[in-house]
């Protein structure tokens, strides 16, 4: 029979890898982040938050030629589409007002 100190630290994690991957730098913690820019979508790194440090690291792999030159324009063409769902659910917002407005005229003209 086991013990309950063997159960609780059945299903923690290693750290240590962790740390290292991680690693102190200038005495803080790197931090994950995803560089957007055309050469590099979508790559992960990580970098030291302190901004008088310039550290950082590539997690991800480089992508493939075909891979860098087309998700920079489906990353516009999704931009696009919900800056136009955004004005489309603005303009909805603004009619369904209208419309109630709109009925609350005709009952109140209807009643009186």
């Amino acid at each position: 029979m086991r013990n309950n100190r063997s159960l609780r630290n059945q299903g923690r994690w290693n750290t240590s890898g962790v740390d290292e991957m991680f690693g102190n730098v200038c005495g803080r913690r790197r931090l994950i982040h995803t560089a957007w820019i055309d050469t590099n979508p979508g790559r992960r790194f990580l970098s030291c938050p302190n901004s008088g440090c310039n550290h950082f690291t590539w997690i991800d792999l480089p992508m493939c030629d075909r891979a860098v030159q087309i998700i920079p324009g489906l990353l516009k063409k999704l931009n696009k589409m919900e800056a136009q769902l955004k004005r489309r659910t603005g303009r909805e917002r603004k009619l369904w007002i209208c419309l109630v407005l709109l009925w609350l005229v005709v009952g109140i003209w209807f009643v009186l």
